[in-house]
């Protein structure tokens, strides 16, 4: 479990079911973690100074938590499915609908829920013992940039959170690629880069451009589009 001990990790997973939040990696950058809970994503907001317009990310630990979280068509899954297998657990954030029953726990007018699945193998574990689906965004103050190292996360927050844990796992620096599936098509939300192996690739030359357009052609064969 690299250099974290597991009483790090219960400790995280306490804080976090007790309205706390978290500072911890994924395989992006670092970032503030805290349950699906009022209070607690309030305090996430505060710590971050950030607007309640700017929606935060859903981690879960496997794709089964979809049906907890998501609301969509008859047959949705089955679509998106083979974008999913092929590109989770990575940098990719998928907008989906979302199911009201969730998402009024912690935002009552939030429509869209955007999710991922994290590579980072610790960082699944806390979710997974958090309860599957944690929230997060990245962990620095709105207007500054994000994160990949502890010595730079600003004295503010540290003071505001409840529990920062380091991770020796290499962050690729920038937030994720984020997808929307609508009408039987995956339009590009926010291009980032991916990384694949040790390599980078923009998104123009990369491997997901290429995928996703065959898929969006293949789709508007079936839909006479």
């Amino acid at each position: 479990m690299q250099d974290i001990k597991r009483e790090e990790i219960a400790m995280a997973v306490n804080f976090l079911k007790n309205w706390g939040v978290v500072v911890f990696p994924t395989d992006t950058v670092y970032g503030i973690w805290a349950l699906p809970d009022e209070i607690a994503v309030e305090k996430l907001y505060q710590i971050k100074k950030r607007d309640h317009s700017k929606k935060i990310i859903a981690l879960i630990d496997d794709r089964s938590r979809l049906a907890e979280i998501i609301d969509e068509k008859s047959g949705f899954l089955e679509k998106i499915t083979p974008v999913l297998e092929k590109f989770w657990p990575w940098e990719l954030t998928v907008i989906f609908r979302a199911k009201l029953d969730f998402t009024k726990k912690f935002d009552q007018w939030l429509a869209t829920i955007w999710v991922r699945i994290p590579r980072n193998e610790t960082a699944l574990d806390i979710i997974r013992w958090a309860g599957g689906i944690v929230l997060t965004t990245s962990a620095n103050i709105s207007w500054e940039p994000s994160i990949i190292s502890l010595e730079k996360l600003n004295p503010q927050i540290r003071e505001e959170i409840d529990m920062e844990i380091s991770d020796t796992s290499t962050l690729t620096g920038t937030p994720s690629t984020i997808i929307l599936y609508e009408d039987w098509e995956i339009r590009l939300e926010r291009r980032e880069y991916f990384t694949w192996g040790d390599k980078k690739s923009l998104w123009q030359g990369g491997l997901l451009g290429l995928y996703l357009s065959t898929y969006n052609a293949y789709s508007s064969t079936l839909t006479g589009a």
